[in-house]
């Protein structure tokens, strides 16, 4: 598989557009190999159970189509683009783009979106919630860069994708194979095919605080006594009858902070690895761990994450944590660089080894080959 590199100041980017301003970067992709054109990504879309869409505008009017498709959905006129999520699951080239991004954690990254588009064909102006490095395939492509975009920002009414009413653009580039167009959260842009063309976009999903809040108070929830109430010793005398006092809400406010100052990280752990589907493991479940096969890899579109506490791992998949010995942190580094592991050298490793990869392939977290 190959090994990518992106051509660029890693301490620079962090510190100046992470998560704050676009950037592009010609050539970013040096060396790049196409990992598939748009007749394997229009086969691909013909699959049952992919997340995929086609997007076209007639008029001032623009629609969009769910998949799968047939032939027939790709015999059309005009402009029109065809995009398909997960291609990373599907594809070993496709994945091999996600070497670039390593100086990201793992935990971070979504997904790899391609997309093929025609003459003119494009998916609207836009803004999305998440980062993405664009890289372009083959063909050409002219992206617009505008503002900071939120949800007060106006949308069309005439279609039922969320596209931007007013867009107006601050920067253009005209990108060729293996340029790439970094795009923070919120940044308004507009992509058109010149000619034929595809792209890949690495994506990066980060939990709503929403979630997070709720994974937080079901963690803190499940580590409470039932008996444990609100007390009020040393109270004043009360002055008026059903009032609640300032020094009342102050009282369940320092009670409620002690409570939140449980450093127990498992909540954001397994919120953050909760997203995707849990996969179907193919194996037997009556085998042992030998019996599975040589070699561990991570799942397709497996979540995976860990974290040391204290001397001991929390291992995080899929929204489920397990504990493990600090022995068997190498396996997992392993694992989340997307690099496979030798079943017989992971047993050696600790006596623990059998337990955490019965339940990484029960948690569908893993599989195993010869």
């Amino acid at each position: 598989m190959q090994d990518y590199r992106l051509k660029l100041d890693i301490d620079s980017f962090l510190s100046r557009h992470w998560q704050r301003q676009h950037l592009f970067l010609p050539g970013g992709f040096q060396e790049f190999a196409v990992p598939a054109d748009g007749d394997e990504l229009a086969g691909l879309a013909m699959e049952e159970g992919l997340d995929c869409r086609i997007v076209f505008a007639q008029g001032q009017h623009w629609h969009q189509e769910r998949g799968p498709f047939t032939q027939d959905s790709y015999q059309r006129r005009g402009g029109w683009t065809l995009l398909v999520q997960g291609v990373d699951q599907h594809w070993d080239e496709a994945a091999a783009l996600l070497s670039a991004v390593r100086f990201l954690p793992d935990w971070r990254l979504d997904d790899i979106m391609m997309s093929y588009a025609t003459d003119g064909g494009s998916a609207g102006p836009h803004y999305d919630n998440y980062d993405v490095f664009i890289i372009q395939g083959e063909g050409q492509r002219r992206w617009q860069v505008g503002g900071l975009c939120d949800a007060s920002s106006a949308l069309m009414d005439n279609t039922d994708l969320r596209l931007l009413a007013d867009f107006e653009p601050t920067s253009e580039y005209l990108m060729n194979t293996g340029d790439v167009l970094y795009i923070p959260p919120g940044i308004a842009h507009y992509g058109i095919s010149v000619g034929e063309s595809t792209s890949f976009s690495i994506g990066f999903r980060a939990p709503r605080k929403s979630d997070l809040l709720a994974r937080w108070a079901d963690n803190l929830l499940g580590t409470m006594e039932d008996d444990a109430l609100f007390s009020d010793p040393n109270r004043e005398p009360a002055s008026r009858s059903g009032e609640i006092t300032a020094a009342d809400l102050n009282r369940a406010r320092a009670q409620l902070l002690q409570v939140f100052d449980d450093k127990d990280p498992r909540w954001f752990g397994e919120a953050i690895t909760d997203s995707a589907p849990v996969l179907q493991n193919t194996g037997d479940a009556e085998a042992t761990i030998e019996e599975q096969g040589n070699w561990i890899a991570r799942a397709p579109g497996s979540r995976l994450a860990w974290h040391i506490s204290d001397d001991e791992l929390l291992v995080f998949a899929h929204g489920n944590t397990h504990i493990a010995p600090l022995a068997l942190q190498s396996i997992l580094e392993t694992l989340c660089d997307h690099q496979d592991v030798e079943v017989s050298h992971a047993m050696h490793t600790h006596d623990a080894a059998e337990g955490l990869l019965s339940w990484l392939f029960d948690e569908g977290a893993i599989i195993f080959y010869d």
